[in-house]
């Protein structure tokens, strides 16, 4: 007896702590949030305002005695000074999360506001950073994002190429984390098995594009005999240039062969007529993304 009057007194207290605990959490939950910015314009950091300003009148997604506040900084193209604006004027009001774009100029700036925030466990949401490298979830835990990595557009050439019936690829990607990310997401996405099993893709050569190359004649002679007259290629503005120059010399870009680029590609200024590419609509609408992530 005295052993089962031990426990019952035991299980009491237990219950006791726990509703005690939850109590105190259910008045302990904060009324006031602080949503943090790191913004690529001032006209942005205005939008930015705005849209936390008038989302505390909107009940449907605010709840009532519940007030959301903005901090908002300019991007700085430099990312240790990024990492340091972050702390000082964003964590110092214990934001609970932060909207970060892209500054003007460079493109390492978003990764620093990611580190810094990561490292306290406060959520990012970046409205125009499209690196596969934020994709890493061992690197950037709590990174979200309302637009996609550029390598999800291998989805669309797999969907392409079975529509045309191309079955045979040349693959050309840039040496980078991109270009490798894009690539082995269509090496995936191609090989799946579905009920078009006899369909999928064969990549008959793989070529990469080391940056800093002024030439790519030598890697493009190689692959004019092979048997692919299609080629799939992931390249920056920059790189796409040579490309397009060298392949055009060697006439890969007339009639006879097909050309399915990314989106950086299609910018660039020699690309010739017949490209094949897609564009994420209203990608760079800073704007609405803001909305959005709000």
């Amino acid at each position: 007896m005295k052993y089962y009057h031990i426990i019952v007194v035991v299980l009491w207290s237990y219950s006791g702590l726990v509703s005690a605990d939850i109590d105190r959490r259910r008045f302990s939950n904060p009324t006031y949030y602080n949503v943090g910015g790191v913004l690529s314009s001032n006209e942005s950091v205005a939008f930015f305002k705005d849209t936390i300003s008038n989302l505390n009148f909107k009940d449907k997604y605010v709840p009532r005695g519940v007030t959301y506040h903005d901090y908002s900084i300019l991007m700085d193209p430099n990312p240790i000074k990024t990492a340091l604006n972050v702390c000082k004027d964003l964590i110092a009001h214990r934001v609970y999360a932060v909207v970060v774009s892209h500054p003007l100029t460079g493109d390492l700036s978003p990764a620093a506001v990611s580190y810094t925030s990561g490292f306290y466990h406060i959520p990012v949401i970046g409205i125009s950073s499209r690196d596969s490298a934020f994709s890493d979830k061992n690197i950037h835990v709590s990174f979200l994002r309302t637009v996609p990595p550029y390598s999800h557009q291998a989805d669309v050439w797999v969907d392409v190429l079975k529509h045309f019936n191309y079955m045979k690829v040349i693959f050309i990607h840039s040496s980078d984390t991109d270009g490798r990310a894009i690539l082995g997401r269509f090496q995936t996405t191609s090989q799946s098995v579905d009920e078009d099993v006899e369909r999928k893709v064969v990549v008959e050569q793989v070529i990469e594009f080391e940056p800093g190359l002024d030439s790519f004649s030598d890697k493009l002679l190689d692959v004019r005999g092979a048997q692919a007259r299609v080629f799939l290629m992931y390249a920056s503005k920059m790189d796409a240039e040579i490309i397009f120059r060298d392949a055009s010399l060697l006439n890969m870009t007339a009639a006879g062969y097909v050309w399915v680029v990314s989106e950086q590609a299609l910018d660039a200024a020699n690309a010739p007529e017949g490209l094949l590419g897609l564009r994420l609509v209203n990608a760079t609408n800073e704007h609405a993304h803001i909305q959005d992530s709000m």
